[in-house]
């Protein structure tokens, strides 16, 4: 194994911006290529970031021999074959998320996955934030018992700027809007980006799903540009789902970027012993997270016994650039690199993998369906 692991990153946005920026506070790693779709902005990028290498063809860069991580963080339309070629190449593949246009692709990448024998992790952050981490241990711990129920929900605001309404998507100050995520053929949407966040989480915590239902809604019709174009959007800008876990819990799952006042991402897991509830409007990625935890005691009717969860051992990340104790953005950004390189050396699964990744994308495509059919889809059903 090389003394430093060298990482490809595919798409010069978010991947790139933020990506980048997490993989150089890993150390023993270096960000040693970039790739786009035209020479002028991968040279241009190259430049930029002072990434040594620029491509403008994805099949070119997974072939490098001195690469050994390829970071693919562009639509879902165009993924397929960018981790299909990088994993025949041998290398280790980081995926955005959601996984897959289809099923059929997203199980197809799981394959070659395990067949080369690499790490893949897909770009699921949540479950590597401080207090997600402390959630996950006390339930392990059993803090709540048989699990029962859970409520999760993981929204991005409603916009309203010059008297119109804005999905966040579409209005993002960080980093450039995505508009392809109006296409239906895109193969992303607020459920399905969404979903596959908040799915990959709960089957973290309590287990896989066996059965889903739901509804799929577009709540914003018309997204006004700031050129003055208008686009109808194609996909859902909303979903709720109601969900029965293997273990026997049910709850309900929604998901959308048009809610205003949002409060983000909140989790409330309980069980025959306790419950826990966790909220962050951060997505996982600055310090503003709260947990909550309650237990079953006998109290006078009307009291409650829920209190907030100290966090303070999560943040000090081992073997990445700065990190101290502290409270401080992007520590679940820098947890799930520094997981997925330990997992290269190590020889073990990603955290998320691609085989998690490819059973929760099985649930997303379960509730459209679902939506469709108007009515229950075990698992077993979707092939």
């Amino acid at each position: 194994m090389a003394d430093t692991l060298k990482v490809g990153i595919i798409s010069a946005n978010w991947s790139l911006k933020v990506h980048g920026a997490a993989w150089r506070r890993i150390e023993g790693v270096e960000v040693a290529a970039i790739c786009t779709s035209r020479q002028e902005t991968a040279e241009r990028a190259a430049r930029e970031y002072d990434i040594p290498k620029a491509y403008w063809n994805h099949e070119e860069m997974s072939a490098d021999p001195d690469l050994h991580i390829i970071d693919v963080g562009t639509r879902p339309s165009f993924r397929f074959p960018m981790v299909m070629a990088a994993l025949k190449n041998g290398k280790h593949v980081y995926d955005a998320l959601p996984f897959a246009v289809s099923l059929s692709d997203a199980e197809a990448m799981r394959d070659a996955q395990l067949a080369a024998g690499v790490v893949g992790a897909v770009d699921a952050q949540f479950r590597w934030s401080p207090h997600a981490q402390k959630m996950k241990r006390m339930i392990d711990e059993g803090f709540i018992g048989r699990p029962l129920g859970f409520n999760v929900q993981l929204m991005l605001p409603l916009i309203v700027a010059n008297d119109k309404p804005y999905a966040y998507c579409a209005y993002s100050e960080h980093t450039d809007p995505y508009y392809w995520l109006a296409e239906k053929s895109s193969g992303g949407s607020a459920w399905r980006n969404f979903a596959t966040h908040s799915l990959l989480f709960l089957t973290h915590l309590i287990g896989p799903v066996a059965e889903a239902t739901g509804m799929l809604t577009t709540g914003v019709p018309e997204w006004f540009l700031p050129n003055g174009e208008v686009l109808r959007p194609e996909t859902h800008d909303l979903g709720s789902a109601v969900l029965r876990m293997e273990n026997g819990a049910i709850g309900s799952l929604q998901a959308g970027w048009c809610v205003p006042d949002t409060e983000g991402w909140r989790v409330e897991v309980w069980g025959d012993r306790g419950r826990l509830l966790l909220v962050d409007d951060s997505f996982g990625n600055f310090p503003s997270a709260m947990l909550y935890a309650g237990d079953a005691r006998l109290l006078t009717y009307g009291q409650r016994t829920c209190e907030e969860v100290t966090v303070d051992d999560h943040y000090a990340v081992p073997g990445v650039a700065g990190a101290t104790a502290e409270p401080r953005p992007f520590a679940a950004m820098d947890w799930m690199f520094r997981h997925m390189v330990d997992a290269i050396r190590g020889g073990t699964e990603g955290s998320p993998s691609f085989t998690e990744a490819a059973a929760v994308h099985r649930v997303v495509e379960a509730v459209e369906r679902a939506n469709v059919e108007r009515r229950w889809i075990a698992m077993k059903e979707m092939g």
